[in-house]
């Protein structure tokens, strides 16, 4: 079995083998990671659900059974995915229900017991509310930084393969090409890192500006990059990935920076996004920077053409579809 990044998983021989501990915490892991990828309108329709079947049986059960608890963890739902003023509004709808389903038949001690357990149920939300909102504010800062480069605001490579296989869905063809800069190491050896660092600001957004917003590009370290690009047929997959690298090197920046790009046309209804993909399109960039600026093309997994049939494959110009010059006026 592989994870989602294409390396080989190695399992626990039997479910005993992993801890009942480890295994709560999977559970806990994937229950945090549902609730966050819930969409507004899904997790409004998962709290109003909540909310009716809590008061159903809150209605059905009356003051024999106390439901506060239950309500509790409906307000976590919102506080969590909607923030602390859909929370608030939860909160408020959860007490009208109970009151509703119970009267003050379940305050049987009096104006003065009412209003002391109101507060510090108002309390006992409030507190639950600001601590959920603010661990879920938390937890997105956290995980936007753990994929995303500081330096280019670009996603890095653990998040590329998650948002390249999101976009990668329903589509036909799709271009993976990897990209390395010509003339970066002269920058940083003749005017400092922090022009080196300028530069490849000015590269990452010169090239955001150039793509879709739909288009995944990443820096994955150095001057390297890697982008996914969808297409609707590998013709288009070969005449993006030739105009791109050309305005690639047309960017107009404070240093006079070129690309080399090593391009993989990939079939995503034969093939999804895979470590080796990148490899080979690695390999290409490598092949292309050989010859000053180039790129070159291949389409994977396509051997009555000479394509790629798997990692390892040789590469010489028999296998190449493209290899297209950078313009000799950026050299």
């Amino acid at each position: 079995m592989f994870d989602r990044y294409g390396n080989k998983m190695k399992l626990p021989s039997s479910p005993r083998a992993m801890p009942p501990v480890q295994r709560w915490h999977d559970r806990l892991d994937a229950l945090i990671a549902w609730s966050t990828a819930l969409s507004v309108a899904q997790a409004r329709t998962v709290t109003a659900a909540a909310v009716v079947v809590a008061g159903l049986a809150d209605f059905a059960t009356g003051d024999a059974l106390w439901f506060g608890p239950i309500y509790l963890l409906i307000i976590c739902v919102p506080a969590w995915t909607l923030g602390w003023r859909e929370a608030a509004l939860t909160s408020a709808t959860c007490v009208a229900v109970s009151l509703a389903a119970n009267g003050l038949e379940a305050y049987p001690l009096g104006r003065t017991a009412i209003a002391w357990n109101m507060a510090m149920r108002i309390l006992a939300v409030t507190i639950i509310i600001v601590l959920m909102s603010g661990t879920r504010r938390s937890h997105d800062r956290e995980w936007n930084r753990a994929r995303s480069d500081p330096l280019t605001g670009l996603v890095n490579e653990q998040a590329f393969y998650d948002n390249a296989t999101a976009a990668a869905k329903g589509q036909q063809w799709g271009i993976l090409a990897y990209v390395d800069l010509d003339g970066f190491k002269q920058i940083n050896d003749r005017h400092g890192h922090a022009a080196g660092d300028e530069a490849l600001q000015a590269f990452a957004s010169g090239v955001r500006d150039l793509i879709r917003s739909d288009d995944v590009f990443a820096r994955i370290g150095g001057d390297e990059f890697l982008l996914f690009l969808p297409v609707d047929s590998e013709a288009e997959g070969y005449e993006l990935a030739t105009t791109l690298h050309l305005r690639m090197n047309c960017l107009q920046t404070t240093f006079a920076l070129g690309c080399s790009i090593g391009a993989l046309v990939l079939d995503l209804s034969e093939t999804a996004i895979r470590k080796d993909h990148v490899s080979l399109a690695d390999r290409l960039m490598y092949e292309a920077k050989n010859e000053g600026g180039a790129i070159w093309i291949r389409t994977a997994g396509v051997p009555e053409d000479g394509g790629w049939t798997g990692p390892g494959a040789p590469l010489d110009h028999r296998e190449v579809f493209g290899v297209i010059p950078a313009p000799s006026a950026l050299h």
